[in-house]
């Protein structure tokens, strides 16, 4: 049986008709626009790439938008002033920083000079932990849209085992502690991962960012398994490509996402959600001295799942596939694949 393919530009154009309701609701209670400021480097294309399409959409729906692309030599007291400038301005509710950072740039120090309250991308330490703690904060979009995902489809990671391979152990974990969460099993296997195929073999649900053109081959694929692709690889100027050899793996796999058109586009949406949630946050502590981060979201979470429940998404529910239907213990187990 081929592949389902998982598209999401379709559901992704109606969810940002939502969230440009919630902007001018935002606007109405608040008497003020949501700001978004993405900070990225000048050797990474996909960020490059990607900032242009925020632009365009947070125009779309209204929100107000600016990038800023850094040097790759940029020092780290160059960034952390720029930053905490953002930091200080009560004009703007929403930090992006894009990843990979330059070598010399410490992730987890960066990280830790955005405010809390404007960290969109879900990398402070703080927000990490509160994620892995299963607690309401602003979470990673690229983790969020893993699970938004599953969710539209139906496929329930209880119990199953999921395998990570990511460049970025940070997005990795923060993907990991969601879907603990759901019970799933879950292995994370960095790049180096000894006898890779060995583990990505056993995944039932296997994702991937690793950002290397068909690096995920048909054999290292568990027959009925669902791939799930967040890899961006530009092989020419006009021609992006995932991380999976799609066509063959495709014969493989019981469900796949395509590249372009699959994660990315949920992506974008949860990342939007994100920025909406950090205006608001940030707009009620005005009001209030007792405000917090986790108060303000469940009344934002409230609005996007009702959202979701309104919108009809034509899928095909992979439940019921035999392939996918196998008698697993729910668990909830983290390990790490060893490396070389």
């Amino acid at each position: 049986m081929p592949a389902l393919i998982m598209d999401m530009r379709a559901i992704a154009a109606t969810l940002r008709q939502h969230i440009r309701q919630d902007v001018v609701a935002f606007n109405r209670e608040y008497n003020q626009t949501p700001c978004l400021v993405m900070l990225g480097f000048c050797d990474d294309q996909a960020t490059i790439d990607l900032m242009g399409i925020m632009g365009h959409h947070s125009g779309e729906i209204g929100i107000r938008y600016w990038a800023q692309i850094f040097p790759t030599n940029i020092k780290e007291s160059e960034l952390r002033y720029h930053i905490e400038r953002y930091n200080n301005d009560p004009s703007v509710h929403a930090i992006s920083l894009q990843l990979p950072l330059p070598k010399q740039l410490n992730l987890e120090k960066i990280s830790s000079y955005i405010s809390v309250e404007k960290d969109v991308e879900g990398l402070h330490p703080t927000l990490l932990g509160r994620s892995l703690l299963g607690q309401s904060s602003l979470i990673s979009p690229a983790a969020l849209s893993i699970t938004r995902l599953l969710s539209l489809y139906n496929i329930d990671p209880s119990g199953r085992h999921v395998v990570i391979v990511e460049r970025n152990p940070e997005s990795g974990s923060s993907l990991a502690g969601l879907l603990s969460q759901q019970s799933a099993i879950i292995t994370l296997c960095p790049i180096t991962t000894t006898n890779l195929r060995l583990h990505t073999r056993q995944a039932e649900i296997l994702v991937t960012n690793v950002g290397q053109p068909d690096f995920i081959k048909a054999d290292m694929v568990r027959p009925g398994a669902v791939v799930l692709d967040c890899g961006i690889n530009y092989l020419n100027k006009s021609q992006i490509v995932g991380d999976v050899d799609f066509d063959p793996v495709a014969n493989v796999a019981a469900a796949i996402t395509p590249m372009p058109g699959g994660v990315g586009p949920l992506t974008v949406i949860c990342l939007l959600e994100n920025v909406i949630k950090a205006a608001r946050f940030q707009a009620i502590t005005q009001f209030s001295d007792n405000g917090s981060i986790v108060d303000s979201d469940s009344a934002n979470l409230a609005r996007t799942n009702h959202n979701l429940q309104e919108h009809e998404v034509k899928t095909t529910s992979l439940a019921s596939r035999s392939d996918l239907r196998e008698n697993t213990t729910p668990a909830v187990a983290v390990r790490t694949a060893s490396q070389n």
